[in-house]
């Protein structure tokens, strides 16, 4: 029992800690700090560990996805985990100065915080990684744009992007400032694209950065496929996105198979 309560205390200092310093609400810093201590989890037994009602979980952990903090499982209960708090919350802590006032908390304290939060996370890693070459369905633009994060987050190698003239505009705006961090982390960034009057100079801006070719993509679609291993095949189509996820290296072979060499 003294054992017990220990770590049912020691939860909730990191629960108050996050609440303090992370910039998360209530329910938000209780279900993240429990994702991140227990592993993936449905939304019911979520409910049940960390206190928020079932009322509001699904509500709360749609808020996390589209911050980045949370990404869905595939499989049937549905199961929710939580990304890498170091990656989730760097950019919180890029722009720290500007968010909060230093006589409120400390950006070394922050740091602190997200520091524990990274030392559980990664005890409980292997309870959220992926099976291999399960498929599932994205629908909805904030659901496409929180899978693309999470999954750029995992890339240790290589990205390959293939998309369409506008869609390489938008695709550089939501995630430029990550793709740069995988450069520096010495990650591969290849992107093929209609390269036009639209979006010419900006591919011959970052044509420097990454390696950028120009590909005929006739169909408004999204191609990311991340360390060979994992791909995501998106119809876009406004906020009516549909896409297909899979982790499978032969899949990922096989749709290669689809691209114009110059961006393999």
């Amino acid at each position: 029992m003294e054992l017990l309560e220990s770590v049912k205390l020691a939860e909730e200092e990191l629960f108050r800690k996050v609440l303090r310093y992370l910039g998360l609400s209530e329910y938000e810093a209780r279900v993240y700090v429990s994702l991140v201590l227990e592993g993936a989890s449905e939304a019911r037994r979520l409910s049940m560990r960390c206190g928020v009602p079932r009322t509001k979980v699904y509500a709360t952990l749609k808020k996390l996805m589209e911050r980045g903090l949370v990404f869905e499982l595939p499989g049937d209960p549905r199961k929710f985990a939580a990304t890498s708090p170091s990656q989730a919350f760097e950019q919180y802590l890029l722009h720290f100065k500007q968010k909060t006032s230093d006589s409120v908390v400390s950006l070394v304290e922050s740091r602190e915080v997200v520091s524990l939060l990274e030392e559980a996370y990664k005890k409980t890693q292997c309870s959220v990684e992926p099976r291999k070459e399960e498929v599932w369905i994205v629908q909805g633009r904030s659901e496409m744009l929180s899978k693309v994060r999470e999954m750029l987050s995992r890339a240790k190698e290589s990205v390959v992007v293939v998309t369409t003239e506008e869609g390489f505009v938008w695709f550089y705006r939501a995630f430029g400032q990550l793709l740069d961090r995988l450069v520096e982390n010495g990650v591969s960034v290849q992107i093929g694209t209609p390269i036009r009057s639209r979006n010419g100079s900006l591919a011959r801006e970052l044509n420097y950065i990454y390696k950028i070719k120009h590909v005929d993509v006739g169909s408004p679609l999204l191609y990311l496929c991340v360390d060979d291993k994992a791909f995501f095949l998106v119809r876009l189509e406004s906020k009516k996105d549909l896409g297909v996820v899979c982790y499978s290296s032969t899949l990922c072979d096989l749709f290669s198979l689809l691209l114009p060499r110059s961006v393999k």
